[in-house]
């Protein structure tokens, strides 16, 4: 009930019903002052999200406490004194990610990888050498000076190695940059072996072969992709094939992205997995989110004989539970982050006391409120109890799985 002042008028200002009470009885509207502060619209906004008047606090009281009773009450239609089941997993997901992600910020990406360049140095590609090879071709043609139109041709002759060792690996159409340290590796990367057989002590070819495992962007060792560096070497090299040959649409597409991320893994493999880490955490209200109507499958299935349990009470169950996890988890987490801030001995040890507690509670919670909802005996009921648990652990490793390889390839 509002707090705003009741109108004198009994007619209705949403139907223009007449009025016998303070709520209408056809569109069931309060009859209030329409004018209001800003202090009741803030105050009306927090209690339709919480319902703030008593019934959020008491659901959740009811909630934690007594395991499987909320969703009994609600089954058998006791259902406005309690948060409805649809809103509460919204508001307790939404507050338990927000506190779980904020308290779990890491530190700013950042590139460990070793480099012998400062991200001031120039970068060319193949367009950049191509236009360098055109204005000294055009100066040997308008010099007369044979010395100086050597010195061209020279220059010439460096610009085509560069041009071709970048081809080898990244393909004709490649528009990327290289500072003068990876030119050198790539141009020297072929020559290694000649050089040890001209007289280049072994130890010394032995530190250059490291040099390029180390630089992992020019690593052209066969994989499952092939020797393609960049998606661009790729279509280039699908384009020259004949068209019988070439990968079909969804071969070329899972190639492309694998491309894609060795090549970042290459650029930067500390950076990558810290992304992959990001994203991979920020895919768990997903994993929750879809592994709960599997989760009432599952109810579904084992207790099929059960006739008066529809999927949707199924579904009630499976929410209020997993409400009761969140709560209990944001409460270990709040008290892990406070133990550590604080660095009291002794509250270490009640962290570790309460989240050992709470971690048993949790075991304990889930078969309690199968028990108490469903109403069967205790030995029945811990069957079933071992048999969800163990069909949802194999649903949310199969979950886990597709999100590690979502995550992988939407660095």
């Amino acid at each position: 009930m509002s707090h705003l002042k009741e109108r004198k008028e009994k007619i209705c200002l949403n139907c223009n019903a007449n009025l016998y009470g303070r709520y209408c009885h056809v569109c069931g509207q309060e009859n209030l002052e329409p004018k209001e502060t800003v202090w009741h619209l803030t105050t009306h906004f927090f209690n339709d999200i919480t319902h703030f008047d008593g019934k959020f606090f008491s659901t959740v009281k009811l909630l934690v406490t007594k395991p499987g009773l909320l969703s009994k009450e609600y089954m058998i239609g006791r259902r406005a004194s309690y948060l409805n089941p649809i809103r509460m997993y919204v508001f307790t997901s939404a507050i338990f990610f927000l506190i779980f992600f904020s308290l779990s910020v890491g530190n700013k990406m950042v590139n460990f990888n070793e480099t012998h360049t400062s991200p001031n140095d120039p970068k060319e590609g193949i367009a950049d050498w191509e236009s360098q090879k055109n204005d000294l071709e055009k100066k040997i043609f308008s010099n007369a000076d044979k010395d100086v139109a050597s010195e061209f041709k020279d220059s010439i002759e460096v610009l085509n190695e560069k041009i071709a060792a970048v081809r080898k690996l990244y393909g004709d159409s490649s528009t990327r940059k290289f500072s003068e340290y990876e030119v050198g590796l790539l141009v020297l990367r072929p020559n290694v072996d000649s050089l040890r057989k001209t007289g280049i002590p072994n130890d010394m070819a032995n530190k250059l072969n490291s040099s390029f495992k180390k630089k992992s962007d020019y690593d052209s060792t066969e994989n499952i992709w092939g020797n393609y560096q960049t998606v661009p070497a790729y279509d280039s090299a699908q384009e020259r094939l004949p068209v019988n040959k070439k990968d079909g649409f969804f071969k070329k597409l899972f190639t492309r992205k694998l491309i894609a991320v060795n090549e970042e893994v290459r650029k930067d493999k500390k950076s990558y997995f810290e992304h992959f880490k990001e994203n991979f955490i920020h895919s768990f209200p997903k994993i929750l989110f879809i592994s709960l109507p599997f989760f009432a499958l599952i109810l579904n299935l084992v207790y099929i004989r059960r006739k008066q349990f529809y999927y949707t009470n199924h579904c009630i169950f499976a929410i209020h539970l997993y409400c009761a996890i969140f709560i209990l988890m944001l409460l270990l987490i709040i008290l892990s982050k406070l133990s550590n801030a604080v660095s009291w001995e002794w509250l270490n040890v009640v962290d570790a006391i309460i989240t050992v507690a709470v971690w048993v509670y949790i075991i304990f919670y889930t078969y309690r409120a199968m028990r108490v909802f469903y109403m069967q005996k205790r030995l029945k009921t811990f069957l079933k109890y071992c048999i969800v648990c163990l069909l949802a652990f194999l649903v949310n490793i199969i979950l886990l799985v597709i999100f590690i390889v979502v995550s992988a390839i939407s660095v």
